[in-house]
């Protein structure tokens, strides 16, 4: 059995919030610190072998508080949150104004086509979330962790779930949150 963790990192400042910050560095709130602080037991109770993370500063501070110290952890960019280009730092109501009407209905009805205006399409944002999770898988690990965003862990969740991108916002994890898959026989569950 593997058991992999799944840490969203915390709440990031006021500024930020509700706005895309794909590769925008926002560094943590004190709420969000007060959010990683709470997860830092849960954590440490599960025992993970080792920890991986996005390279941007709001995972990285994450990390810092729920890392259980004598564990290695390894900064890795295929984590990193989907580059949102010229829409980055945007609010949705300041996207709906500045987009396309067909980039819009891209977005919503077919995620997987979708390229971001001057950023990243979903097709290479997939392809290495996919290769970051089929290393992660085969690691000779019993449990990891991994402290990363909500489009990253959208991406490995449904894919676990066998979900469309079409459906992948069904499994977004709240921010500063954590959450616990296992794989039995190459099936893996949500177990907490």
């Amino acid at each position: 059995m593997k058991r992999i963790l799944l840490i969203r990192h915390g709440e990031v400042e006021e500024s930020y919030r509700g706005r895309f910050i794909g590769k925008t560095d926002a560094p943590l709130s004190e709420e969000g610190r007060e959010e990683c602080r709470a997860l830092r037991v849960r954590v440490a109770a599960l025992s993970p072998e080792l920890f991986f993370c996005s390279p941007l500063r709001r995972a990285v501070e994450t990390l810092e508080v729920v890392r259980v110290k004598e564990c290695r952890s390894l900064i890795d960019p295929r984590l990193r949150e989907i580059d949102f280009g010229r829409w980055e730092g945007l609010l949705f109501e300041e996207i709906a104004r500045v987009a396309a009407p067909a980039e819009l209905r891209v977005w919503a009805e077919n995620p997987a086509g979708m390229v971001f205006p001057g950023g990243e399409s979903f097709a290479a944002f997939a392809a290495r979330v996919d290769a970051f999770t089929r290393e992660l898988v085969e690691m000779p690990v019993e449990c990891a962790a991994v402290v990363t965003h909500g489009g990253v862990l959208m991406r490995m969740i449904s894919g676990w779930k066998g979900l469309p991108p079409q459906r992948q916002h069904e499994v977004l994890p709240p921010r500063g949150s954590l959450n616990v898959f296992e794989c039995n026989d190459g099936v893996w569950n949500h177990v907490q």
